[in-house]
């Protein structure tokens, strides 16, 4: 992705990180947020599909857009991936994405995809959100939009750790009041039906000030 590359495009420009963006959800918000004029660095697994996301939203909104490829159970990939996003651009927006649930019984899973699977949909959470912290705290009304997507119905253990992230938030977001940082945290269903682009805006309408509902639906 040689764009990532390049020098700085502005330095008065803000952009807006959005986790897991090969995602119907992450697509969703990406639309929404660049009909929102907000410039944009797309993260997830799969090239093709974020290069394809990159040409659909700049075909359509006149926003810078770049992406990475991560591997979100890799915290080396996470780190070098926020290096590079924090060496280059200002961010003010983390959309911090990831889908939960787990198949089998605790007891049935392979003990190397439970490993895999606990990094990427929960450690990698907090590591993307404290890499890009510095960051965000460079703006005074920075905001993080965490994102649980899992199926229905959860199971106990699992909704314990679910449970345990989004308090952990609720203290961190009243921690960051005085710096300006708000955090906001959002169960999502399992879904890639035509109700995620108005979910997304609502949910950005409450956690984003300023953002802007009206110019999304009328596009």
């Amino acid at each position: 992705m040689p764009s990532l590359f390049r020098k700085k495009l502005s330095y008065a420009m803000n952009f807006s990180v959005i986790r897991q963006a090969d995602t119907p959800w992450g697509k969703a918000f990406a639309n929404a947020l660049a009909a929102n004029h907000r410039h944009l660095i797309l993260t997830g697994t799969s090239e093709p599909a974020l290069e394809a996301l990159v040409r659909d939203i700049v075909r359509k909104y006149p926003v810078l857009v770049h992406y990475l490829v991560t591997d979100d159970a890799d915290t080396g990939s996470i780190i070098v991936a926020c290096e590079k996003i924090n060496d280059r651009f200002e961010v003010d927006l983390l959309v911090n994405y990831a889908e939960t649930g787990f198949p089998l019984t605790l007891e049935n899973e392979d003990i190397r995809a439970l490993d895999r699977r606990l990094k990427t949909s929960h450690a990698s959470h907090i590591l993307f959100l404290h890499q890009l912290l510095p960051n965000l705290l460079l703006h005074a009304h920075a905001r993080v939009v965490d994102l649980w997507c899992s199926p229905q119905p959860v199971s106990v253990w699992e909704q314990a750790l679910l449970t345990y992230h989004i308090r952990f938030a609720e203290h961190l977001n009243a921690e960051m009041d005085d710096a300006g940082l708000g955090i906001a945290s959002f169960h999502l269903p399992v879904s890639d039906g035509p109700e995620l682009p108005a979910m997304a805006v609502t949910m950005l309408e409450e956690a984003v000030p300023g953002f802007c509902g009206s110019s999304v639906m009328a596009g």
